[in-house]
Protein backbone atom coordinates (compact mmCIF):
# COMPACT_ATOMS: atom_id res chain seq x y z
CA UNK A 1 0.00 0.00 0.00
CA UNK A 2 0.81 3.32 -0.37
CA UNK A 3 -0.10 6.72 0.65
CA UNK A 4 0.86 10.63 -0.76
CA UNK A 5 3.75 11.95 1.34
CA UNK A 6 1.94 15.35 2.18
CA UNK A 7 -0.65 13.11 4.41
CA UNK A 8 2.46 12.14 6.66
CA UNK A 9 3.92 15.56 6.47
CA UNK A 10 0.87 17.20 7.55
CA UNK A 11 0.16 14.18 10.18
CA UNK A 12 3.58 15.12 11.95
CA UNK A 13 2.97 18.65 12.07
CA UNK A 14 -1.04 19.08 12.77
CA UNK A 15 -2.33 16.44 13.97
CA UNK A 16 0.15 13.92 16.05
CA UNK A 17 2.12 16.84 17.04
CA UNK A 18 2.14 20.58 16.56
CA UNK A 19 4.96 22.26 14.00
CA UNK A 20 3.95 25.91 15.29
CA UNK A 21 4.91 25.00 18.82
CA UNK A 22 8.79 23.97 18.27
CA UNK A 23 10.90 26.04 19.99
CA UNK A 24 12.67 29.41 18.15
CA UNK A 25 16.38 27.55 17.62
CA UNK A 26 15.08 24.12 16.70
CA UNK A 27 14.38 23.20 13.44
CA UNK A 28 11.36 20.54 12.88
CA UNK A 29 10.12 19.96 9.87
CA UNK A 30 11.07 18.78 6.26
CA UNK A 31 14.76 18.82 6.09
CA UNK A 32 15.05 17.00 2.38
CA UNK A 33 11.80 16.48 -0.05
CA UNK A 34 13.00 14.99 -3.01
CA UNK A 35 9.50 14.16 -4.42
CA UNK A 36 6.10 15.12 -2.81
CA UNK A 37 4.82 11.78 -5.21
CA UNK A 38 3.42 8.16 -2.99
CA UNK A 39 5.55 6.28 -0.15
CA UNK A 40 5.43 2.70 0.45
CA UNK A 41 8.23 2.18 2.88
CA UNK A 42 9.00 5.01 5.76
CA UNK A 43 12.05 4.55 8.02
CA UNK A 44 12.21 5.99 11.12
CA UNK A 45 15.54 6.61 13.46
CA UNK A 46 16.66 9.12 16.53
CA UNK A 47 19.62 10.48 13.92
CA UNK A 48 20.05 11.42 10.63
CA UNK A 49 23.52 9.53 10.76
CA UNK A 50 25.76 8.42 7.55
CA UNK A 51 24.63 5.45 8.83
CA UNK A 52 21.25 5.56 9.32
CA UNK A 53 19.88 7.34 5.50
CA UNK A 54 21.94 4.04 3.74
CA UNK A 55 20.34 1.76 5.77
CA UNK A 56 17.03 3.44 4.87
CA UNK A 57 18.64 3.67 1.17
CA UNK A 58 19.03 -0.19 1.44
CA UNK A 59 15.93 -0.72 2.87
CA UNK A 60 13.91 0.84 0.03
CA UNK A 61 12.14 3.43 2.09
CA UNK A 62 10.96 6.80 0.08
CA UNK A 63 11.31 8.93 3.93
CA UNK A 64 12.97 8.80 6.34
CA UNK A 65 11.53 10.32 9.68
CA UNK A 66 14.25 11.14 12.39
CA UNK A 67 13.78 13.32 16.01
CA UNK A 68 17.04 14.81 15.74
CA UNK A 69 17.51 17.36 12.60
CA UNK A 70 19.40 16.88 9.86
CA UNK A 71 20.76 21.03 10.07
CA UNK A 72 19.37 23.54 12.14
CA UNK A 73 21.53 26.38 10.76
CA UNK A 74 21.48 28.15 6.79
CA UNK A 75 23.52 26.10 4.36
CA UNK A 76 25.97 28.06 2.41
CA UNK A 77 27.41 25.45 0.37
CA UNK A 78 26.86 22.03 -0.52
CA UNK A 79 30.68 20.82 -1.48
CA UNK A 80 31.42 16.61 -2.02
CA UNK A 81 33.54 15.92 1.10
CA UNK A 82 32.18 18.04 3.53
CA UNK A 83 30.06 15.52 6.28
CA UNK A 84 26.29 17.27 6.07
CA UNK A 85 26.87 18.05 2.59
CA UNK A 86 27.04 13.84 1.41
CA UNK A 87 24.46 13.36 3.48
CA UNK A 88 22.21 15.62 1.17
CA UNK A 89 23.76 14.48 -1.63
CA UNK A 90 23.25 10.91 -1.02
CA UNK A 91 19.83 11.44 0.05
CA UNK A 92 18.98 13.36 -2.95
CA UNK A 93 20.60 11.01 -5.39
CA UNK A 94 18.49 8.15 -4.07
CA UNK A 95 15.20 10.00 -3.72
CA UNK A 96 15.01 9.79 0.04
CA UNK A 97 13.15 12.20 1.09
CA UNK A 98 13.84 13.41 5.15
CA UNK A 99 11.52 14.86 7.57
CA UNK A 100 12.89 15.62 11.55
CA UNK A 101 10.11 16.39 14.42
CA UNK A 102 12.65 17.81 17.07
CA UNK A 103 10.59 20.32 20.13
CA UNK A 104 7.23 20.00 18.87
CA UNK A 105 7.68 15.84 19.79
CA UNK A 106 9.05 17.15 23.20
CA UNK A 107 6.02 19.57 23.67
CA UNK A 108 3.44 17.61 21.68
CA UNK A 109 0.24 16.00 23.48
CA UNK A 110 1.31 12.60 23.77
CA UNK A 111 4.90 13.35 24.13
CA UNK A 112 8.42 11.23 24.30
CA UNK A 113 8.01 11.80 27.96
CA UNK A 114 4.32 10.64 28.16
CA UNK A 115 5.92 7.04 26.20
CA UNK A 116 8.70 7.21 28.60
CA UNK A 117 6.16 6.94 31.83
CA UNK A 118 3.97 4.06 29.66
CA UNK A 119 7.00 1.84 29.62
CA UNK A 120 7.86 2.42 33.29
CA UNK A 121 4.21 2.07 34.97
CA UNK A 122 3.95 5.26 36.01
CA UNK A 123 1.02 7.55 35.62
CA UNK A 124 1.67 11.25 33.92
CA UNK A 125 -0.45 13.71 36.32
CA UNK A 126 0.94 16.89 35.34
CA UNK A 127 3.00 18.53 33.05
CA UNK A 128 6.38 19.65 34.47
CA UNK A 129 7.28 22.93 32.66
CA UNK A 130 4.71 25.41 31.07
CA UNK A 131 5.41 26.31 27.64
CA UNK A 132 2.85 27.61 26.49
CA UNK A 133 -0.94 27.68 25.65
CA UNK A 134 -3.32 27.27 22.48
CA UNK A 135 -6.27 30.04 22.43
CA UNK A 136 -9.77 28.45 21.39
CA UNK A 137 -12.72 29.60 19.59
CA UNK A 138 -15.93 28.96 18.92
CA UNK A 139 -17.25 28.51 15.60
CA UNK A 140 -21.22 28.68 14.51
CA UNK A 141 -22.47 28.06 10.79
CA UNK A 142 -26.10 27.73 9.50
CA UNK A 143 -26.76 25.09 7.02
CA UNK A 144 -30.37 24.08 5.28
CA UNK A 145 -31.12 20.87 7.03
CA UNK A 146 -29.88 17.63 5.49
CA UNK A 147 -26.19 19.37 5.19
CA UNK A 148 -25.53 18.57 8.72
CA UNK A 149 -23.02 15.81 8.19
CA UNK A 150 -20.55 17.36 5.34
CA UNK A 151 -20.19 20.41 7.64
CA UNK A 152 -19.01 18.24 10.21
CA UNK A 153 -16.98 16.22 7.95
CA UNK A 154 -15.43 20.25 7.06
CA UNK A 155 -14.87 20.60 10.78
CA UNK A 156 -13.23 17.34 11.40
CA UNK A 157 -11.26 17.57 7.73
CA UNK A 158 -9.57 21.36 9.68
CA UNK A 159 -8.48 19.93 12.99
CA UNK A 160 -12.04 21.64 15.12
CA UNK A 161 -14.05 19.97 16.84
CA UNK A 162 -11.56 17.77 19.08
CA UNK A 163 -12.47 17.73 22.44
CA UNK A 164 -9.89 15.10 24.70
CA UNK A 165 -9.94 11.68 22.75
CA UNK A 166 -13.07 12.37 21.15
CA UNK A 167 -13.46 14.18 17.67
CA UNK A 168 -16.43 15.69 16.22
CA UNK A 169 -17.89 17.42 18.59
CA UNK A 170 -20.29 19.52 17.87
CA UNK A 171 -23.89 20.83 19.20
CA UNK A 172 -26.93 21.77 16.63
CA UNK A 173 -30.25 23.25 16.77
CA UNK A 174 -33.00 23.66 13.95
CA UNK A 175 -34.59 26.95 13.62
CA UNK A 176 -35.67 29.51 10.93
CA UNK A 177 -33.48 31.48 8.06
CA UNK A 178 -34.79 34.05 6.06
CA UNK A 179 -33.35 35.85 3.08
CA UNK A 180 -34.37 37.67 -0.35
CA UNK A 181 -32.00 36.75 -3.57
CA UNK A 182 -30.68 39.82 -5.62
CA UNK A 183 -30.83 39.86 -8.91
CA UNK A 184 -26.99 39.46 -9.20
CA UNK A 185 -27.30 36.10 -6.58
CA UNK A 186 -27.05 32.52 -7.64
CA UNK A 187 -29.76 31.19 -4.99
CA UNK A 188 -29.09 27.56 -3.80
CA UNK A 189 -32.98 27.78 -2.64
CA UNK A 190 -35.63 30.09 -3.93
CA UNK A 191 -36.00 32.62 -7.00
CA UNK A 192 -34.81 36.80 -7.16
CA UNK A 193 -36.61 39.10 -5.12
CA UNK A 194 -38.52 36.42 -3.45
CA UNK A 195 -38.73 36.17 0.10
CA UNK A 196 -37.39 33.12 1.76
CA UNK A 197 -38.23 31.11 4.79
CA UNK A 198 -36.09 28.35 4.84
CA UNK A 199 -35.37 25.24 7.89
CA UNK A 200 -31.81 25.74 9.03
CA UNK A 201 -29.51 23.82 11.48
CA UNK A 202 -27.69 26.04 13.42
CA UNK A 203 -23.97 23.90 13.98
CA UNK A 204 -21.12 25.08 16.65
CA UNK A 205 -17.92 23.21 17.41
CA UNK A 206 -14.74 24.48 19.13
CA UNK A 207 -11.34 25.14 17.17
CA UNK A 208 -7.65 25.84 18.20
CA UNK A 209 -6.86 29.43 16.86
CA UNK A 210 -3.96 27.96 14.58
CA UNK A 211 -7.20 26.19 12.44
CA UNK A 212 -9.16 28.63 12.28
CA UNK A 213 -8.63 30.12 8.75
CA UNK A 214 -8.76 26.65 7.61
CA UNK A 215 -11.84 25.68 8.90
CA UNK A 216 -13.42 28.74 7.42
CA UNK A 217 -11.76 28.32 4.20
CA UNK A 218 -13.13 24.22 4.31
CA UNK A 219 -16.81 24.90 5.51
CA UNK A 220 -17.27 27.74 2.71
CA UNK A 221 -15.96 25.08 0.12
CA UNK A 222 -18.45 22.24 1.53
CA UNK A 223 -21.37 24.46 2.25
CA UNK A 224 -24.23 24.71 -0.45
CA UNK A 225 -24.67 28.22 0.16
CA UNK A 226 -23.38 31.19 -2.02
CA UNK A 227 -22.84 33.40 0.48
CA UNK A 228 -22.06 31.77 4.42
CA UNK A 229 -23.33 32.91 7.22
CA UNK A 230 -20.80 32.35 10.25
CA UNK A 231 -20.20 33.69 13.54
CA UNK A 232 -16.62 33.11 15.41
CA UNK A 233 -16.10 33.99 19.38
CA UNK A 234 -13.23 33.59 21.17
CA UNK A 235 -14.03 31.56 24.54
CA UNK A 236 -12.24 31.42 28.00
CA UNK A 237 -10.64 28.43 27.82
CA UNK A 238 -6.64 27.42 26.22
CA UNK A 239 -5.39 24.22 26.04
CA UNK A 240 -1.76 24.23 28.08
CA UNK A 241 1.47 22.43 26.80
CA UNK A 242 4.64 21.77 28.52
CA UNK A 243 7.73 20.26 28.69
CA UNK A 244 8.57 17.03 31.06
CA UNK A 245 5.86 15.41 32.96
CA UNK A 246 4.95 14.64 36.35
CA UNK A 247 4.45 11.07 37.01
CA UNK A 248 3.16 8.84 40.09
CA UNK A 249 4.00 4.91 40.00
CA UNK A 250 1.54 2.30 41.34
CA UNK A 251 3.24 2.11 44.88
CA UNK A 252 5.67 3.84 46.95
CA UNK A 253 9.85 2.27 46.17
CA UNK A 254 13.04 3.41 47.17
CA UNK A 255 15.76 4.78 44.80
CA UNK A 256 17.84 1.31 44.05
CA UNK A 257 14.35 -0.19 43.21
CA UNK A 258 13.50 2.20 41.09
CA UNK A 259 16.80 2.60 39.24
CA UNK A 260 16.90 -1.11 38.65
CA UNK A 261 13.56 -0.97 36.75
CA UNK A 262 14.40 1.77 34.58
CA UNK A 263 17.34 -0.16 33.57
CA UNK A 264 15.52 -3.34 33.03
CA UNK A 265 12.59 -1.66 30.79
CA UNK A 266 15.00 0.91 28.87
CA UNK A 267 18.06 -1.66 28.54
CA UNK A 268 20.58 0.87 29.78
CA UNK A 269 22.94 2.27 32.46
CA UNK A 270 21.73 4.72 34.92
CA UNK A 271 24.13 7.44 36.55
CA UNK A 272 23.43 9.86 39.19
CA UNK A 273 24.19 12.03 41.40
CA UNK A 274 23.82 10.63 45.05
CA UNK A 275 21.55 7.87 47.05
CA UNK A 276 19.62 8.53 49.73
CA UNK A 277 18.44 4.93 51.50
CA UNK A 278 15.82 6.75 53.63
CA UNK A 279 14.14 8.51 50.66
CA UNK A 280 10.71 6.11 49.57
CA UNK A 281 8.97 7.89 46.96
CA UNK A 282 5.77 7.38 44.26
CA UNK A 283 6.28 11.35 42.21
CA UNK A 284 9.21 11.42 39.87
CA UNK A 285 9.59 14.42 36.50
CA UNK A 286 10.55 13.22 33.61
CA UNK A 287 12.68 15.36 30.93
CA UNK A 288 13.55 13.35 27.96
CA UNK A 289 17.01 14.28 26.02
CA UNK A 290 18.78 16.28 27.47
CA UNK A 291 17.20 17.89 30.33
CA UNK A 292 19.40 17.37 33.72
CA UNK A 293 20.06 21.80 33.50
CA UNK A 294 15.90 22.04 34.56
CA UNK A 295 16.69 20.09 38.19
CA UNK A 296 15.72 23.51 39.61
CA UNK A 297 12.23 22.81 39.15
CA UNK A 298 11.88 19.21 40.65
CA UNK A 299 13.01 21.74 43.64
CA UNK A 300 10.35 24.29 43.32
CA UNK A 301 8.19 21.89 43.41
CA UNK A 302 8.80 19.47 46.14
CA UNK A 303 9.79 17.03 43.72
CA UNK A 304 13.10 14.69 44.85
CA UNK A 305 13.79 12.72 42.36
CA UNK A 306 14.05 13.27 38.52
CA UNK A 307 14.67 11.39 35.67
CA UNK A 308 16.41 12.77 32.51
CA UNK A 309 19.83 12.82 30.35
CA UNK A 310 22.74 14.74 29.81
CA UNK A 311 24.05 15.23 33.39
CA UNK A 312 26.81 17.46 34.01
CA UNK A 313 29.10 18.21 37.20
CA UNK A 314 27.71 20.96 38.50
CA UNK A 315 24.13 20.01 38.16
CA UNK A 316 24.55 17.06 39.95
CA UNK A 317 26.67 18.96 42.59
CA UNK A 318 24.43 21.64 42.99
CA UNK A 319 21.39 19.23 42.90
CA UNK A 320 22.90 17.14 45.67
CA UNK A 321 23.36 19.75 47.93
CA UNK A 322 19.40 20.88 47.17
CA UNK A 323 18.41 17.51 48.13
CA UNK A 324 17.10 16.42 44.42
CA UNK A 325 18.39 13.10 42.78
CA UNK A 326 18.92 12.86 38.81
CA UNK A 327 18.83 9.88 37.45
CA UNK A 328 20.41 10.01 34.09
CA UNK A 329 19.24 7.68 31.80
CA UNK A 330 21.00 9.11 28.89
CA UNK A 331 19.87 11.17 26.27
CA UNK A 332 19.79 8.03 23.53
CA UNK A 333 17.82 5.20 26.09
CA UNK A 334 15.32 7.98 26.56
CA UNK A 335 14.16 8.97 23.24
CA UNK A 336 15.10 6.27 20.93
CA UNK A 337 12.19 3.93 22.29
CA UNK A 338 9.84 7.02 20.95
CA UNK A 339 10.16 5.30 17.47
CA UNK A 340 8.90 1.77 18.21
CA UNK A 341 5.27 3.71 19.13
CA UNK A 342 5.70 6.08 15.95
CA UNK A 343 6.20 3.25 14.21
CA UNK A 344 3.12 1.60 15.27
CA UNK A 345 1.15 4.62 14.87
CA UNK A 346 2.16 5.16 11.27
CA UNK A 347 1.53 1.71 10.72
CA UNK A 348 -2.47 1.80 12.34
CA UNK A 349 -3.02 5.15 10.50
CA UNK A 350 -1.75 5.07 6.77
CA UNK A 351 -1.54 0.98 6.30
CA UNK A 352 1.92 1.18 4.95
CA UNK A 353 5.34 -0.32 5.91
CA UNK A 354 7.27 1.34 8.52
CA UNK A 355 10.93 -0.43 9.86
CA UNK A 356 13.12 1.42 13.02
CA UNK A 357 16.50 1.79 11.80
CA UNK A 358 19.06 0.43 14.46
CA UNK A 359 21.39 2.47 15.77
CA UNK A 360 24.38 2.24 17.90
CA UNK A 361 24.30 4.80 20.70
CA UNK A 362 26.89 7.58 20.69
CA UNK A 363 28.33 7.52 24.30
CA UNK A 364 29.63 4.28 25.25
CA UNK A 365 30.16 3.04 28.89
CA UNK A 366 32.63 0.08 30.20
CA UNK A 367 31.14 -2.12 32.07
Amino acid sequence: MSVDIINILNFFEKSFSDITRQYEWDNSNRQIIVDYGKVKKVALALDPTKQVIKKAIDKGCELLITHHPLFFGKINSITKGNLLSDKIIVAIQNKLNIASYHTNLDLADFSLNDYLAEKLDAQVIDGFIKEGSEKYYKFVVYTPVGYENKIIEAFDLSGAGQIGNYKKCTFSTIGTGTFEPGNNTKPFIGEHGVFEEVKEARIETIVPEKNLSRLVKNVINAHPYEEVAYDIYPIEISKTYSLGRICKLNTKTDLKSFISHISQKLGCAIKYNFLDDNLIFDEFAVVTGSGASLWKHCKQKGIKVFLTGDLKHHDALDAKEEGVVILDAGHYSTEKIFMEYIQKVLETKFGIEVITIDEEESIKIWR
